[in-house]
């Protein structure tokens, strides 16, 4: 989908978006006080409960989107505390919406992380690379990073989400890196190695080296492509990895080539993966399962030289991904994935 220029987002986009968006809160909060009364017929309140969410992420959009035009007119008066105006809105919206779904749909969050005596960061900036998989990852994985681990996320992700009003101001204000899918961004490559070797003491730069969302339809069409394009040793790593996409190494390697990280931090995740599809988000509620997290640590002094060896680097790790997310599930049959 072809993004719009900035101007047009800012002067159309968002402010017709805010009316939007109030009248989707209030509607939203409406269907979530009809779900209730029709309580005797769905006992799991899933309509109440979806409404509320919807409502509740709406109506910080408006928020957002009104702040940061009030940042955007104060900006000459704020100076060095531009940045840390935005990380609070930022922390103020993760904040509400990931206390919005543990209220509304139960969710819970399980991190594992490395023994105590683990080497640590402190004081360099970090790669995270995560697996992408499931509803709402991304926003759990950075409010771990901004709040769980205070660091200032410099995300990597999809152009497309620049039309989200509240990740397009935030995020972009931030530094994110906004990116066209499929190889259609000559400039990708360049872009990652610049934004990383900008990273300071207090940065983690997060990326998603799958480059979407994992669905098992999604894996089979990867399958397919590589092996159309003769790429065939990647096509069997892929067949190899059940729950994630071959990771592409192009931005990995753009940031650590910058060599300005201390490390890399690969991030696996299971619990939101399967739900994939609104039909599956609807059976699951209220969630059942913890979304659980396991992040391994690598020192950069850890790394192979550059060249063909960090990108079966990085494959490897994300083997270990994959065998991991295989031990976490439960046996018996797995609900079907688009």
């Amino acid at each position: 989908m072809r993004v719009p220029p900035r101007a047009v987002r800012r002067l159309v986009i968002d402010p017709v978006f805010v009316p939007v968006a109030l009248a989707g809160t209030a509607l939203g909060a409406a269907v979530a006080v009809l779900g209730l009364i029709g309580a005797p017929l769905d006992r799991r309140l899933r309509l109440s409960r979806i409404a509320a969410l919807a409502a509740t992420y709406l109506a910080a959009e408006a928020v957002v989107i009104i702040v940061g035009f009030g940042l955007w007119l104060v900006r000459p008066l704020l100076r060095v505390r531009w940045e840390r105006a935005h990380l609070a809105l930022l922390r103020g919206m993760l904040g509400l919406v990931v206390a919005a779904a543990r209220r509304l749909m139960r969710f819970r969050l399980t991190v594992h992380e490395p023994p105590p005596g683990a080497p640590g960061c402190a004081g360099r900036p970090v790669l995270v690379a995560s697996r992408h998989a499931g509803a709402g990852d991304s926003f759990v994985l950075v409010d771990l990073v901004l709040n769980r681990y205070q660091r200032i996320p410099r995300v990597v992700l999809l152009a497309s989400l620049q039309l989200d009003p509240a990740i397009d101001i935030l995020l972009g204000r931030l530094g994110a890196c906004f990116l066209q899918t499929d190889g259609a961004d000559a400039t990708a490559v360049a872009r990652v190695n610049e934004l990383a070797a900008r990273l300071t003491d207090r940065d983690a730069l997060v990326i998603f080296p799958e480059g979407a969302n994992f669905t098992a339809r999604r894996r089979r069409r990867v399958i397919t492509g590589l092996r159309r394009r003769g790429q065939r040793a990647r096509a069997q790593i892929a067949e190899d990895l059940t729950h994630v996409l071959p990771p592409r190494p192009a931005g990995v390697l753009a940031a650590l080539d910058a060599g300005t990280v201390a490390g890399t931090v690969v991030v696996a995740h299971t619990g939101l993966d399967r739900l994939v599809t609104p039909g599956l988000v609807w059976q699951a509620l209220p969630l059942r399962e913890p979304m659980e997290v396991r992040w391994w640590w690598i020192p950069a002094g850890e790394l192979p030289a550059v060249g063909t060896e960090r990108t079966d680097w990085l494959t490897m790790q994300w083997a270990v991904v994959d065998a991991w997310i295989d031990a976490r599930r439960p046996a018996g049959p797995q609900p079907s994935q688009a």
